[in-house]
Formats: structure tokens, C-alpha cells, sequence
């Protein structure tokens, strides 16, 4: 029997995705694979589990439980901070399948993201992410196919660097600057050799071709920030370069000819959140209570983290954003509400009825780790 299942976030991102991914694949960590559709290596997806936390950037939420990840094409990889969190994770060795056209980011992209941030302050991780979709967009790749290589790595390194010193010589003296002193002790020779120890771990593997393949029936997949912050339907410039709906989910369960019904787990606070500069829909107060472990907090690329009341317009907008995608798809509706312990004061059956949905379940999350996940009781 297989299943697949899908982990959105409604809304601007940070609303519980490493916790829902946990949850589910602690059901069946034998038999389910985590798939990474969206978004990479920018991702900041917190899980909590027998007394541990970890924010996963660069492999899957279900590691902790021993489910094994897989990156699609749609997705960037930087080898430094992949080993650098590897490491973090101690006696834990991840598993990691990447498809051959993966995207990897090269320091140059995290100093050119740096160096324009400076400038524009939209509100970006400052992690290369936009930057390496944007490069090969215009042709100049590299993929981890390549990094079975290092001689091609090597030249693709030069074309990056390039394309890069072109972009600067043309843009605001500013942004020039701040490339320079970004890149001013990069050492091309050692980023060569962190990639090849990295696809040479016995934990990694590029895959052959660039159809997904698993023994694993069971298909988890682990959405990227938010719908409001998707490149065609966030609100521009405030956007990332990447599919945040279910869009590329439902893509690669279409290539593999699936007919059975798709769940699909819809993420959200009990309050809205934004991290960066871009607008938010409510900015009314709320109090929160037993929020003293938020991992999100001020840094200097993206800014602060801002809360404010939920808005159910905009949940419903995102939803209708999501349901563009659904065409010749089985698909079944649940909702996940979190954080509910740091707002004693939510109704949430108000916010149910606000919610222009018919959801298969609603469950609710009063802490940090996936046993405070709980299914509601739905009434007529």
C-alpha cells in the first residue's frame, strides 16, 4: 500500500512544516521517504524529538526518525552547509538522494544574495538561494551531477565567477563593494574538495536519471517557507524564486502515473507571522505565551520576525492559490493548526468556520515536538 502526502504552509513561512513532516513520518519511518520539492538549502525546518531539537536545513524533517530524503531538480544544495549541519547531527547519519539536476550554490551566489541585500532589503535569508535559481536560469550551472567530477566542477567555477564579475560591473557601486569584500577570501580549490567530500559520503547519492525511485511507498513531501511567499503568487518584489504551493509535489506524482488520492497537509499559526520586510495583511497585537523558544528571531539579512492576529481572508486566498494545481488529482484536504499554546485566548472553532474549506481533519499542536500533535473532533 502506498501513500502520498503533501506539507504546505498557508502563509509566509515559519509556521510548523518540520514539525508536521516529523509527525507524519514518525507514523511509518520504515517504509516513508521525505521529499524535498521546493525551495533548499535556505530552509529552516525546526523539529523537537525525545528531548532534542534540530532546525533542518539540508536534509529532511524526518531524519531524526531515520526517514531518508530525496532533493528534486527544483531544488539548491551548498555543500558547505550541508556538512557543516551533518556534523551538527552528531551519531545521526542522514540519507540523502539527490536528483542529478539539483541545483548546487556556490559561494559566489551567497555573496552576490549578501551584497545586493545590503542594498535592496527584501528581506532574503542571505543564503544564495534566489541567486543560484536566477543563474541557471540564464545557463550558467552547476549540478550535482557535476560534483562527481571535480575537474567540472572546477570549470563550471569559472563560469560562475564570470557571470558574477559581470553582473557587479554593472550594477549599483554599492552592491560592487560589498561583493568584493564578500568574496575577497574565497578559495575556489577548497570549496572544490568540500564537494567532492561531500558527494563521496557513503550517506549520498546522485541519482542515475531524473525519475524518482524508492522502495519507500510511502511519499512524504516537505513544502519550502509559504503560498504568500510563492515566485507567481507572493507579493512582488517580497518573493522567493520557487514554487511554494503544491504544484511541484503534484508534478512529480503526475510523472510517476499516480492514481491514488493525495493528502494534502495545510500549515498554519494560530497568528500570522512575516520574517523580513515585506507587508503583512494584520498587523493587530496579539499576546503570546511560552513563545521563549521561537527560532526565528532578528537577523541581519532577513530583519525581524513580526506577528500579528491571523487573517482568514488570506489563508483562504492561499488556498484558492493551491487549488490551481489540483486538476485530475484525488485530493484530500487537512488542516494543522500550531502554536496553540502561546495563544490560551484562540477559537479556533471561529477560525473554522472562517475557513472556506472541507478539510478531512484538523489537528492542533500545543508545543514544539510532534507528540503534541492532536486530531479535533469535526462536527457537523
Amino acid at each position: 500500500m502506498s501513500s502520498a502526502k503533501i506539507v504546505v504552509d498557508l502563509g509566509f513561512g515559519d509556521s510548523g512544516k518540520g514539525l508536521a513532516v516529523d509527525h507524519i513520518a514518525a507514523q511509518d519511518p520504515d517504509t516513508s521517504l521525505v521529499v524535498r520539492f521546493s525551495g533548499g538549502h535556505q530552509a529552516g525546518h525546526t523539529v523537537v524529538r525525545d528531548g532534542r531539537r534540530h532546525t533542518f536545513s539540508n536534509f529532511g524533517a524526518g531524519t531524526l526518525v531515520g526517514v531518508p530524503t530525496y532533493y528534486s531538480a527544483d531544488t539548491t544544495l551548498f555543500p558547505p552547509a550541508a556538512l557543516m549541519e551533518r556534523a551538527d547531527l552528531g551519531s545521526i547519519r542522514p540519507e540523502l538522494v539527490i536528483h542529478p539536476l539539483a541545483m548546487i550554490t556556490t559561494p559566489y551566489d551567497v555573496a552576490y544574495n549578501r551584497a545586493t541585500e545590503r542594498v535592496n532589503k527584501h528581506g532574503s535569508c542571505g543564503v544564495g538561494f534566489g541567486a543560484t535559481v536566477e543563474r541557471h536560469q540564464q545557463g550558467v550551472v552547476l549540478y550535482a551531477k557535476d560534483l562527481l567530477s571535480s575537474w567540472v566542477v572546477e570549470q563550471r567555477m569559472r563560469s560562475v565567477d564570470a557571470y558574477y564579475r559581470h553582473k557587479v560591473s554593472v550594477a549599483d557601486s554599492n552592491v560592487k563593494r560589498a561583493y568584493e569584500e564578500e568574496t575577497s577570501e574565497f578559495n575556489v580549490g577548497a570549496f572544490v574538495s568540500i564537494c567532492r567530500t561531500f558527494v563521496d559520503s557513503d550517506e549520498v547519492a546522485v541519482a542515475a536519471n531524473g525519475v524518482l525511485q524508492s522502495e519507500r511507498p510511502n511519499l512524504i513531501f516537505e513544502g519550502s517557507q509559504g503560498i504568500m511567499l510563492d515566485q507567481l503568487h507572493g507579493l512582488f518584489p517580497h518573493v522567493t524564486r520557487s514554487d511554494t504551493t503544491s504544484k511541484g509535489a503534484l508534478a512529480i506524482l503526475r510523472a510517476l502515473g499516480w492514481n491514488d488520492p493525495v493528502d494534502i497537509y495545510y500549515i498554519s499559526r494560530c497568528y500570522q507571522t512575516r520574517h523580513g520586510n515585506g507587508p503583512m495583511s494584520s498587523t493587530s497585537s496579539v499576546t503570546l505565551h511560552n513563545n521563549r523558544d521561537e527560532a526565528n528571531v532578528h537577523n541581519d539579512h532577513q530583519g525581524r520576525f513580526r506577528v500579528g492576529e491571523l487573517d482568514l481572508e488570506l489563508l483562504n486566498c492561499a488556498l484558492r492559490t493551491d487549488a490551481v494545481y489540483h486538476d485530475g488529482i484525488d485530493v484530500r484536504k487537512h488542516l494543522v493548526v500550531t502554536c496553540l499554546d502561546q495563544r490560551p485566548d484562540f477559537n479556533l472553532a471561529l477560525a473554522l468556520d472562517g475557513i472556506d474549506a472541507d478539510f478531512k481533519s484538523v489537528s492542533t499542536s500545543y508545543g514544539p515536538d510532534a507528540d503534541s500533535v492532536k486530531t479535533v473532533e469535526l462536527t457537523c
